[in-house]
């Protein structure tokens, strides 16, 4: 980009940010936040900008979190997924413009404000990541990967004292990890060489190699950069190539770059071949076997690539209903699917026992094993979070009914109710009809009589329920 037109870039930012505050002052918050979007687009790292931003998104809940609406969290995991699949591919640009919008929901969102962090981080702008994290309480439900990220940015940031005392907390919260005290150890090195003057002060490339940031999607064509140096080698890729052909060469001259495996996988699956994805990722999970989000993204992969099997034997056996052969291979692949989602699972409770998701996933494995018992502790787990309460409590009513434990049963669900959001009308039915059914086995008439009619109130038709009234009412 040239000089004049850099210039021109900035001073055109500079008059969105400048209106944008104009607008905020006048409490015309919609166009202000237009603004200040405009100018954080134009220059992604420039921090005031960011500031301006995230003060006004702030100022829509009037400065206080508690005005955040209880569906936020809901609302904002679709984005916090597509965050988490564009980063993924390296784009981390695009990634970082994907945090403003979960902002939008929740400006003090812990999570987003850690994944805008990263991005920050990776695009060499470790104080806008510092503040970032900053911006928000220090109240992340997973305190070791908080942690983990600070002391990156410490580290970038060249505080060293301060990334070590992260990394020392952390081994006070996982004592059995072996690498605290390797990576204490590196940490005072580099602040010893800092001091002597021995560091070269250059900083890491902030682009994945092989691409410029934010400007591919996976089955794009991927752009190289010439204006740096080139560790792997993959400028001189021969011209020519197709996006897959490339792709391919730069995974095979630098097999342990894990963004570039990750693209590669991101290529297939655009293309609908999950078997090639999770060849790629395994092969790249044998050379960096440590790499915690390489094996969840293979994990995922593998996981999917099952359910995608699994939907093509229903087809076929929906068509052949009495194809014995394709009936035992799917109950065989469910059997393995199973399997795999209990071990993955239990890892990833293992490196993070405050992990509710993983609980809860466990749990839902588990009862499709038939395993109810460890899937009610699981799901006893889960219940712990705030997020997965409700679900958790559900499913672990359903497993008491199953194992025959009905006031168990009873009193998951009655749990379950009492934390329900006001519009989650489906859930409320649920469990409203649930604890009918039991009350009406039991023998309990009108305790189920009161339940039914609660579901009777919101949905006349849900399931039997207008059936199940008349029967009551016809014994009573």
């Amino acid at each position: 980009m040239s000089t004049e037109i850099e210039a021109k870039k900035i001073q055109r930012a500079k008059a969105y940010y400048d209106t944008g505050l104009d607008a905020a002052q006048k409490r015309n918050l919609d166009y202000a936040l237009q603004m200040l979007n405009d100018a954080c687009r134009l220059m992604p790292t420039h921090l005031p900008y960011r500031q301006g931003l995230r003060a006004t998104q702030r100022l829509k809940y009037e400065n206080d979190p508690g005005k955040v609406g209880m569906m936020a969290k809901a609302r904002v995991q679709p984005i916090s997924l597509q965050i988490r699949i564009t980063k993924s591919t390296g784009s981390w640009l695009k990634a970082l413009e994907t945090c403003e919008d979960a902002f939008l929901l929740n400006p003090w969102d812990v999570h987003i404000a850690m994944e805008a962090a990263e991005c920050a981080l990776e695009l060499g702008a470790p104080e806008l990541a510092e503040w970032n994290l900053a911006s928000v309480a220090d109240e992340a439900e997973d305190k070791v990967s908080y942690l983990r990220l600070k002391a990156r940015i410490y580290e970038a940031l060249g505080k060293w004292s301060a990334a070590i005392r992260c990394f020392e907390i952390i081994r006070e919260l996982v004592p059995a990890d072996q690498d605290i005290s390797s990576k204490i150890n590196s940490i005072s090195a580099k602040a010893m060489m800092a001091k002597s003057g021995l560091e070269s002060g250059s900083k890491k490339p902030t682009q994945p190699i092989g691409g410029e940031i934010g400007s591919e999607q996976p089955g794009d064509q991927v752009r190289v950069s010439h204006d740096r140096k080139d560790p792997a080698g993959t400028a001189n890729i021969e011209p020519g190539l197709t996006p897959e052909e490339r792709l391919k060469k730069q995974v095979e001259q630098s097999p342990t770059d894990i963004r570039l495996v990750l693209q590669l996988a991101d290529f297939y699956k655009s293309s609908n071949r999950w078997e090639e994805a999770d060849r790629a990722l395994n092969s790249a999970l044998k050379l960096s076997p440590n790499d915690l989000y390489l094996r969840l993204n293979h994990a995922d992969t593998r996981l999917e690539r099952m359910a995608r099997a699994l939907d093509q034997w229903d087809k076929h056996i929906a068509d052949h209903p009495a194809d014995a052969e394709a009936i035992g291979k799917r109950a065989e692949l469910v059997r393995k699917r199973n399997e795999f989602q209990i071990s993955e699972f239990q890892r990833r409770i293992a490196l993070n026992n405050a992990d509710a998701e993983s609980h809860f996933q466990l749990g839902t494995a588990l009862t499709k094993a038939d395993r109810l018992d460890e899937a009610i502790a699981a799901f006893q787990q889960a219940r712990n979070s705030a997020e997965w309460k409700v679900k958790a409590l559900t499913e672990a009513g359903q497993c008491f009914e199953k194992v025959g434990s009905a006031k168990l049963a009873e009193r998951s669900y009655t749990d379950a109710l009492k934390s329900v959001a006001a519009e989650d009308t489906a859930t409320f039915n649920n469990l409203h009809y649930r604890l009918g059914c039991l009350a009406e086995r039991n023998g309990q008439l009108q305790p189920a009589e009161e339940h039914f009619n609660e579901v009777a109130a919101n949905d006349y038709g849900y399931k039997d329920v207008a059936k199940r009234l008349r029967d009551i009412q016809a014994r009573m």
